[in-house]
């Protein structure tokens, strides 16, 4: 029997001191009795290390503001409050909440629980106006988290076996085409900023220990003096088997044959003459799998089942880092769900492999995205919040990074990496076990395992006509 997937995640505390959500301060009236200590359960609260009988700082970042350190105090010596730093954090999409969630995963590979209760709206934009059926979470044996029945999270990329052929004796006669195998739904994108040799590096490192891979531009990695030197000798060639080169039509006739010999996958960015640059890349190595780059816009339903007549096996759509669509105002569920559905119609789905990226921020757009339709995902940022990242942008302004990415070391970063992985395929595993599915792949397209919000308000108020300002 195969040995079953698993990520072994390790506590990786962070190199700076994340921000919080709020401040909590211990006043002059404190006595030392450690009642905080024993009901907080998030170690907020500790005592000294060097003296025992003295309470240390509280750990602000880590409270989750259940108060009960607050309303437990028999001195009222503590004290709480937002902190107004937090809220700065980010951008609309990119929220406080979703970066400091990925801080925690990042540091402790465990799936993110509040002891305060969930009190956010439960319907908003993009990913939030789509829930996920939970009507199988009360059958235990499909619980894939504490091993009682494995649920597997493998993905298939390349272009799927056509109808099988046997010869006289037995044996497939049909072509197999190539394909490869990735134990979780999730590929690394390219960087949208902050992409330095050791952040790279740790990429690599962790996409190697994980099973997946990483796009990277192969005009810099392998062309450029600093990534030549990094991917010839500071990365083992197991690392090096888990990158795919992003190749554009110029650089296509520049870039070194030798690699793409050796590459499992090679993607190619969508322009007019991309079928020359496939057959291109197919005469230097058949058995490489090619995925060209599609961004997500007008017409992309017809593009996409253009290029899948034509054989192309893999198709990578992206939006903006916020989810939204190039040309059409739409979030990036809308449009897979028209892309996927499109090929339905056309009975080609399974000809070819999607992956959707732009906008995936937690674990639970992961699966959201695969229910609409698509095969995989390929994240970005999350990576560089897993390396304590702040989205604060000042990198693009040539300014200097409150967290010093430049200076992240390789395998404290690998690490992080990988805790954040494992924390959202354990989301992902929950996800899949309340729905009674025993396989990721299952979840492909199955829309009537979620329920959206624009069909709710539609069949609820569709009936509903005002007449001379009466409702009938």
């Amino acid at each position: 029997m195969p040995k079953k997937y698993n990520v072994e995640v390790t506590l990786t505390p962070p190199r700076y001191i994340p921000i919080g959500k709020f401040e909590i301060e211990r006043g002059e009236d404190c006595i030392n009795c450690g009642r905080c200590a024993i009901v907080c359960i998030y170690e907020v609260h500790k005592r000294q290390d060097e003296d025992l009988r003295c309470m240390a700082e509280p750990v602000a970042y880590r409270c989750k503001g259940c108060f009960c350190c607050i309303q437990e105090c028999p001195r009222a010596a503590l004290s709480i409050k937002e902190n107004e730093e937090y809220s700065r954090l980010g951008d609309s999409y990119w929220t406080p909440e979703i970066i400091s969630t990925n801080w925690y995963q990042a540091e402790t590979g465990k799936i993110p629980v509040s002891g305060a209760g969930y009190r956010g709206p439960f319907s908003g934009e993009g990913f939030d106006s789509m829930w996920t059926d939970m009507s199988e979470i009360v059958r235990p044996t499909r619980d894939g988290i504490h091993g009682r029945e494995y649920i597997s999270t493998a993905v298939d990329v390349g272009r799927k076996l056509p109808a099988i052929k046997f010869d006289s004796q037995g044996l497939i006669a049909s072509p197999i085409p190539p394909t490869l195998n990735i134990p979780v739904p999730i590929i690394f994108d390219r960087l949208p900023f902050g992409g330095f040799e050791n952040v790279y590096e740790a990429m690599a490192k962790a996409a190697s220990y994980l099973g997946t891979f990483m796009i990277v531009d192969a005009e810099e990695w392998f062309k450029g003096v600093g990534r030549k030197e990094m991917g010839d000798g500071r990365m083992a060639k197991g690392e090096r088997s888990h990158l795919i080169p992003y190749i554009t039509q110029p650089t296509l006739h520049g870039f070194d044959v030798d690699w793409i010999k050796t590459c499992k996958m090679v993607e190619l960015e969508y322009d007019e003459v991309v079928l020359s640059a496939i057959n291109e890349v197919k005469r230097i190595n058949p058995k490489t799998i090619i995925s060209v780059r599609v961004p997500f816009g007008d017409n992309v339903e017809e593009l996409v089942e253009e290029l899948t007549y034509a054989g192309v096996e893999v198709i990578h759509l992206y939006a903006d880092l916020n989810g939204q669509t190039f040309g059409k105002s739409l979030f990036i569920k809308d449009m897979t769900q028209n892309v996927h559905r499109h090929l339905v119609e056309h009975k080609i789905r399974d000809e070819v492999t999607l992956i959707v990226s732009g906008g995936i921020a937690m674990a639970e757009h992961v699966a959201k995205v695969i229910l609409c339709g698509a095969d995989l995902t390929a994240i970005d940022l999350p990576l560089l919040f897993a390396l304590e990242c702040r989205y604060c942008k000042e990198c693009r302004e040539v300014l200097s990074c409150p967290v010093e990415l430049k200076d992240v070391n390789p395998q404290w970063g690998t690490q992080r990496i990988i805790n954040i992985i494992g924390a959202w395929r354990n989301q992902l595993l929950e996800i899949l076990g309340a729905m009674g599915l025993r396989e990721v792949r299952r979840l492909r397209g199955e829309v009537r395992r979620a329920i959206f919000f624009d069909d709710i308000e539609k069949e609820t108020f569709d009936n509903v006509f005002v007449w001379g300002g009466v409702i009938r």
